[in-house]
């Protein structure tokens, strides 16, 4: 073989090559892409198959709470006839009252999530504090709590604070502030309701438990078969809101 013919060969091999390699590299990057696509596919289900389950609780709930109120109306109407029966059910409606207004200690099955500041082990080499990476803000405190009360939460606090509807829970300096206390790391978040609903919620694909990773914050959660979470002690005062009253009609 004279050295011209020599040359074609070697280019001509060369192209057959690179062609080879391109394809392979395509086939690799398909591949890929593939499984990321199933990988998303996968968590998106897994997503789907928690709402529904959460959904169907819902409706469980609520089917109960009508059964609930159907047998309250029952008693109701035979204790009115009795003598003292409107007192006693006054006194039941007042300790229901004050327990869904949270001033009364409640206890039950539940979580309790656990919140720390990072460290220089789980925070990274990109993450630094100067950049507020690594601290548990008041903005972070709310996930948590928004997703707990999706989830069915009867009752939570933060740090013993019970969680009101009227509740603050705002940044204050290097502090957050919860009913005008303010409270540093480690945050200690109670909730009662059920255990694996709550759990299931805060450590879905991309939920709470996911960001406190993204950020560097140390999160744990550990159940309990009988929660304590303690009355609201604070004053609740209203200067603008008032009840309003049916107007009678002759």
């Amino acid at each position: 073989m004279n050295l011209e013919k020599k040359q074609k060969f070697q280019i001509s091999m060369s192209i057959v090559m690179l062609i080879l390699v391109f394809a392979i590299t395509w086939q690799i990057k398909g591949v890929r892409k593939n499984n990321a696509v199933q990988s998303q596919i996968s968590n998106r289900i897994e997503t789907l198959q928690q709402d529904y389950k959460a959904e169907l609780e819902k409706n469980e709930k609520l089917l109960q709470q009508i059964s609930e109120l159907q047998t309250d109306l029952v008693k109701y109407r035979e204790q009115v006839t009795e003598s003292g029966g409107a007192a006693k059910i006054l006194k039941e409606e007042l300790s229901r009252a004050e327990t869904i207004a949270g001033l009364t200690d409640v206890s039950g099955s539940g979580i309790i999530v656990t919140i720390k500041d990072g460290t220089s082990q789980n925070m990274g080499n990109n993450i630094v504090y100067n950049d507020g990476y690594g601290i548990v803000h008041n903005t972070y405190l709310l996930t948590i709590l928004n997703e707990l009360r999706a989830s069915g939460a009867e009752a939570l606090s933060i740090n013993d604070e019970r969680i009101l509807a009227t509740s603050e829970v705002r940044c204050a300096g290097p502090t957050v502030s919860v009913n005008n206390t303010k409270q540093a790391a480690p945050f200690e978040i109670k909730a009662i309701g059920n255990p694996d609903t709550l759990e299931n919620a805060l450590r879905m694909p991309g939920g709470a438990v996911d960001e406190a990773g993204f950020y560097g914050i140390d999160v744990t959660i550990r159940r309990s078969n009988k929660l304590l979470i303690k009355k609201y002690t604070g004053a609740s005062t209203f200067k603008y809101a008032q009840e309003v009253k049916p107007e009678v009609t002759e």
